[in-house]
Protein backbone atom coordinates (compact mmCIF):
# COMPACT_ATOMS: atom_id res chain seq x y z
CA UNK A 1 0.00 0.00 0.00
CA UNK A 2 2.93 2.61 0.73
CA UNK A 3 4.01 1.75 -2.91
CA UNK A 4 1.27 2.48 -3.90
CA UNK A 5 1.09 6.15 -2.71
CA UNK A 6 4.43 6.86 -2.95
CA UNK A 7 3.98 6.18 -6.42
CA UNK A 8 0.91 8.50 -6.76
CA UNK A 9 2.45 10.70 -5.21
CA UNK A 10 5.25 10.87 -7.53
CA UNK A 11 3.14 10.88 -10.20
CA UNK A 12 1.51 14.10 -9.47
CA UNK A 13 4.67 15.59 -8.13
CA UNK A 14 5.66 15.48 -11.92
CA UNK A 15 2.16 16.27 -12.85
CA UNK A 16 2.43 19.60 -11.23
CA UNK A 17 6.06 19.94 -12.49
CA UNK A 18 4.90 19.48 -15.87
CA UNK A 19 1.87 21.43 -16.51
CA UNK A 20 4.01 24.89 -14.20
CA UNK A 21 7.13 24.46 -16.44
CA UNK A 22 4.56 24.37 -20.11
CA UNK A 23 2.53 27.33 -18.76
CA UNK A 24 5.26 29.14 -17.76
CA UNK A 25 6.80 29.14 -21.37
CA UNK A 26 3.66 29.56 -22.94
CA UNK A 27 3.09 32.64 -21.29
CA UNK A 28 6.87 33.82 -21.50
CA UNK A 29 6.20 33.57 -25.13
CA UNK A 30 3.21 35.72 -24.92
CA UNK A 31 4.91 38.28 -22.96
CA UNK A 32 7.15 38.74 -25.93
CA UNK A 33 7.27 42.34 -26.93
CA UNK A 34 7.56 42.72 -30.93
CA UNK A 35 8.13 45.32 -33.32
CA UNK A 36 7.42 45.94 -36.90
CA UNK A 37 9.40 49.28 -38.60
CA UNK A 38 7.54 50.87 -41.68
CA UNK A 39 8.85 53.31 -43.78
CA UNK A 40 7.50 54.53 -46.98
CA UNK A 41 7.80 52.82 -50.02
CA UNK A 42 9.07 55.87 -51.90
CA UNK A 43 11.18 58.45 -50.33
CA UNK A 44 12.52 61.99 -52.02
CA UNK A 45 14.86 63.79 -51.95
CA UNK A 46 14.80 66.44 -49.13
CA UNK A 47 11.40 65.67 -47.92
CA UNK A 48 10.01 64.76 -45.08
CA UNK A 49 8.86 61.44 -44.47
CA UNK A 50 7.53 59.54 -41.52
CA UNK A 51 9.59 56.26 -40.18
CA UNK A 52 7.21 54.69 -38.04
CA UNK A 53 7.19 51.28 -35.71
CA UNK A 54 4.49 49.19 -34.35
CA UNK A 55 5.17 47.60 -30.84
CA UNK A 56 3.33 44.96 -29.46
CA UNK A 57 3.26 42.66 -26.62
CA UNK A 58 0.85 39.48 -27.38
CA UNK A 59 -1.94 40.87 -29.25
CA UNK A 60 -2.06 44.01 -27.42
CA UNK A 61 -0.50 47.71 -28.28
CA UNK A 62 2.43 48.61 -26.15
CA UNK A 63 1.29 51.81 -24.93
CA UNK A 64 3.69 52.41 -22.62
CA UNK A 65 6.88 51.74 -24.32
CA UNK A 66 9.54 53.59 -21.56
CA UNK A 67 12.20 54.72 -24.69
CA UNK A 68 11.92 54.11 -28.61
CA UNK A 69 14.80 55.59 -31.01
CA UNK A 70 15.15 55.43 -34.70
CA UNK A 71 19.32 54.81 -35.19
CA UNK A 72 19.25 55.95 -39.32
CA UNK A 73 22.54 55.18 -41.15
CA UNK A 74 23.66 54.98 -45.15
CA UNK A 75 24.73 51.95 -46.10
CA UNK A 76 28.74 51.51 -45.44
CA UNK A 77 28.61 54.63 -42.76
CA UNK A 78 27.19 53.28 -39.97
CA UNK A 79 29.48 54.74 -37.81
CA UNK A 80 28.12 58.18 -38.72
CA UNK A 81 24.40 57.25 -37.32
CA UNK A 82 22.06 59.14 -36.35
CA UNK A 83 19.58 58.62 -33.09
CA UNK A 84 16.70 60.27 -33.13
CA UNK A 85 14.04 59.45 -30.47
CA UNK A 86 10.15 58.69 -31.53
CA UNK A 87 7.37 59.88 -30.53
CA UNK A 88 4.35 57.89 -29.55
CA UNK A 89 1.38 58.35 -31.99
CA UNK A 90 -1.22 55.80 -30.24
CA UNK A 91 -2.27 52.22 -30.99
CA UNK A 92 1.35 51.43 -30.22
CA UNK A 93 2.80 53.42 -33.21
CA UNK A 94 5.76 55.60 -32.38
CA UNK A 95 6.91 57.54 -35.04
CA UNK A 96 9.94 60.21 -35.94
CA UNK A 97 10.48 62.67 -39.04
CA UNK A 98 13.31 62.55 -41.21
CA UNK A 99 14.35 63.90 -44.38
CA UNK A 100 17.52 62.68 -46.44
CA UNK A 101 19.54 64.73 -48.79
CA UNK A 102 21.42 61.73 -50.48
CA UNK A 103 20.30 59.17 -52.61
CA UNK A 104 21.35 55.74 -51.80
CA UNK A 105 20.56 52.89 -49.58
CA UNK A 106 19.91 53.04 -45.94
CA UNK A 107 19.50 51.38 -43.12
CA UNK A 108 17.12 52.09 -40.08
CA UNK A 109 17.33 50.15 -36.97
CA UNK A 110 14.90 50.92 -33.67
CA UNK A 111 15.95 50.40 -29.96
CA UNK A 112 12.76 50.15 -28.19
CA UNK A 113 12.71 48.99 -24.56
CA UNK A 114 9.15 48.59 -23.27
CA UNK A 115 8.40 46.49 -20.40
CA UNK A 116 11.64 45.31 -18.79
CA UNK A 117 12.29 43.81 -22.76
CA UNK A 118 14.46 45.62 -25.10
CA UNK A 119 14.18 44.79 -29.27
CA UNK A 120 16.32 46.02 -32.08
CA UNK A 121 14.65 45.19 -35.44
CA UNK A 122 16.65 46.84 -38.81
CA UNK A 123 15.21 47.33 -41.65
CA UNK A 124 16.86 48.37 -45.07
CA UNK A 125 15.10 51.17 -47.61
CA UNK A 126 15.99 53.39 -50.40
CA UNK A 127 16.33 56.92 -50.49
CA UNK A 128 15.66 58.15 -54.58
CA UNK A 129 16.43 54.95 -56.27
CA UNK A 130 14.37 51.48 -56.57
CA UNK A 131 17.19 48.88 -55.30
CA UNK A 132 18.68 47.63 -52.46
CA UNK A 133 22.05 47.29 -52.19
CA UNK A 134 22.04 44.23 -50.07
CA UNK A 135 25.35 45.00 -48.72
CA UNK A 136 23.96 44.08 -44.98
CA UNK A 137 21.20 41.96 -44.81
CA UNK A 138 17.68 43.53 -45.08
CA UNK A 139 16.07 42.17 -41.79
CA UNK A 140 13.02 43.05 -39.38
CA UNK A 141 14.08 40.33 -36.85
CA UNK A 142 13.74 41.46 -33.67
CA UNK A 143 16.51 41.03 -31.02
CA UNK A 144 15.71 40.87 -27.90
CA UNK A 145 17.46 41.45 -24.00
CA UNK A 146 15.91 40.70 -20.87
Amino acid sequence: MKRVAAGILLMSVFFVLFACSKGESEAEGSLMVHAEISVPEKISLNKEETLSISVTQGDQAVEDASDVQFEIWKADSKEESEMIRAEHTGDGIYEVQKSFSEEGSYFVQTHVTARDLHVMPKKEFVVGKDTLTNKEEETNEEHSHH
